[in-house]
């Protein structure tokens, strides 16, 4: 593209194509909304296009200024790949295309039609899925060895969240330039509101948190086996309290009740925005278990607000934790490890806590979404002016 079209100063208009978007719950998703809210805050046209699942009634819509095309899908592959079609659909007005992952037969299509017409893309490695059984895992390597790689050296830039991932897709065979720019987080600005349901004397002893989708990928039951190891020997020095919602809400409610001390332990559901923020601002601490992450929003929040942090070393999470002096980690899956830092953590001094939270509030500030999109925005134009 030529710089007497585009300059620092340009306005775009931009496309970007995620299966998943709102309604849907997850991070892939909030973090599409929140690069396309705050390039329409700096004046950019942002379009999304995305998969209708969940099915939504709207299929045209604007969504915080972003306008958003929900696409119906012929059926559902392996029930993470929705086939879709966008023949109906015209590219020529985009400036620039951003992907935000690089198997699924929609981000397929797009950069088809993207190559075809020399569309400038952009494209955003969020996460390494974790695949169980040979066969799963088989189908992931020929995958990628297919259309991931492909997909990344068709793209006139390449994203990461963590420098984890730069050397992950170095390993997988990637060349050429991978930048660096992490997940990000809006603060909550809404006044703090205790959540209904919580039992009134759970402010009798410290409180650990877990805020997160209820899924095998979060690593709910590590959690639980630490509160297990915690136990063993008398009742816990600490509440635990569970939010979120998920495919293991039955299964959760089951384990809770045939634990020891689960009137220690407080699940709570969906909470909201006012309530989240309650729970970070009368926790001792938040935990993370999870099996696999990306950066997840959870973890820059609670850094934020100046929660100290329990993160499962998974992705090079823990290495961020321990370098920002924000709380401490852990070996993944290692329920023995988790349960010695949960009560580390409460057993702490008062000190220590606060030089954890004010150290989490300083690192924290880099990852806010009007710093995160400023750097998306500088690598859209570096490559509209060449």
């Amino acid at each position: 593209m030529s710089k007497t079209i585009y300059d620092a100063d340009s306005k775009l208009n931009i496309l970007l194509v995620h299966v998943w978007f709102w309604p849907h719950i997850g991070g892939g998703n909030q973090h599409v909304e929140h690069i396309g809210r705050e390039l329409v805050k700096m004046g950019h046209e942002v379009t999304v296009w995305c998969a209708d699942v969940p099915e939504h009634d709207e299929k045209k819509f604007q969504r915080g200024g972003i306008n958003v095309i929900r696409l119906i899908p012929k059926r559902i592959l392996g029930g993470v790949d929705p086939v879709v079609s966008t023949n109906h659909l015209s590219i020529d007005e985009f400036d620039l295309i951003h992907l935000h992952d690089t198997l699924p037969t929609l981000i397929r299509q797009v950069l088809k039609r993207a190559k075809k017409q020399n569309k400038p893309i952009v494209t955003t490695y969020h996460n390494d899925y974790i695949k169980h059984g040979f066969i799963a895992n088989l189908i992931k390597k020929i995958r990628w060895a297919m259309q991931g790689r492909k997909t990344l050296h068709s793209s006139n830039g390449k994203i990461v969240l963590t420098s984890f991932f730069e050397n992950l897709l170095r390993k997988k065979g990637v060349k050429g330039d991978i930048d660096i720019i992490p997940n990000g987080f809006v603060p909550i600005t809404d006044s703090a509101i205790r959540p209904s349901n919580l039992s009134n004397n759970v402010e009798e002893r410290p409180t650990l948190t877990f805020i997160g989708r209820l899924s095998e990928q979060k690593g709910l039951d590590v959690l639980l086996k630490a509160w297990e190891i915690s136990s063993l020997n008398s009742k816990p020095d600490f509440d635990l309290i569970i939010a979120g919602k998920g495919e293991l809400k039955e299964w959760l409610d089951n384990r809770v009740n045939e634990i020891k001390f689960s009137n220690q332990i407080h699940v709570l559901g969906v909470v909201s925005e006012q309530e989240k923020q309650w729970l970070f601002e009368n926790s001792t601490g938040i935990v993370i278990p999870s099996r696999f992450e990306g950066l997840p929003t959870v973890l820059l929040e609670a850094m934020h607000n100046k929660l100290p942090v329990i993160m499962s070393d998974v992705n090079g999470l823990g290495e961020l934790v321990d370098n920002s002096k924000c709380g401490l980690s852990f070996n993944s899956e290692s329920d023995i490890q988790l349960s010695k830092v949960m009560n580390e953590l409460v057993l702490t001094s008062k000190k220590q806590l606060k030089e954890w939270g004010q150290a989490g509030n300083i690192a924290a500030e880099k990852y806010l979404w009007k710093n995160v999109t400023k750097k998306i925005l500088e690598l859209y134009n570096k490559i509209l002016i060449k």
